[in-house]
């Protein structure tokens, strides 16, 4: 009777042992979770675009626009933006061509934020450039975009819709032209940027 007696004993003292160190593990786990959740939030807030907004067009090219944010400190170079309702996104700068012509072109490298500063994105001068619209952008609509940096970092932001009516900057020449028909010069798909209120309420 003895012997049974402890033989009974020691499976249960063995369970809950076992109970103890699986209560222990989900402990740990439950832990690591919002670590994780707040390495996410810190790395996505490492650059923002304040005052984010697009200019409405039915078809062709848009422009987008705000102020970059730099948090960290360190540079960012932001190197991408993607948008799925355009064919193609790029980075783009604004110069005078030798002649007083402003010229539209891509940003080789693309644009460097320094630590703790910020970024102007405006119309007539740097900008992230949509082009090849698959629909049109309707005042009042909210896109989404995402900035990708050198470090592969992609950064979701929203931008909203405004109406906008602006220069007469032109592409450069051997600068790929894209449009709905694959024909159209950035000044057609843009309308005239410079000189814009950065508010955009016109």
């Amino acid at each position: 009777m003895r012997k049974n007696i402890i033989t009974s004993v020691l499976p249960a003292a063995a369970i809950s042992a076992a109970l103890v160190l699986g209560l222990s593990a989900c402990g740990q786990n439950d832990t690591s979770e919002p670590e994780a959740a707040s390495t996410s939030q810190a790395a996505s807030a490492s650059l923002t675009l304040g005052d984010a907004w697009v200019k409405t067009a039915e078809e062709g090219m848009t422009g987008i626009f705000g102020t970059l944010e730099n948090t960290t400190d360190k540079d960012i170079n932001l190197v991408a933006a993607k948008y799925d309702g355009a064919g193609m996104v790029q980075l783009h700068e604004t110069v005078d061509d030798g002649t007083g012509t402003m010229t539209m072109r891509e940003k080789k490298g693309g644009f460097v934020i320094p630590a703790g500063g910020s970024f102007v994105l405006e119309p007539g001068g740097n900008h992230i450039m949509v082009m090849d619209l698959k629909q049109p952008i309707k005042a009042g609509e909210e896109i989404d975009v995402q900035l990708v940096t050198a470090d592969d970092e992609t950064i979701p932001v929203k931008a909203i819709a405004k109406d906008y009516s602006g220069a007469q900057e032109t592409y450069a020449p051997g600068e790929a032209e894209a449009g709905k028909d694959g024909e159209k010069s950035e000044k057609d798909g843009m309308g005239d940027m410079s000189g814009m209120d950065m508010s955009g309420d016109k």
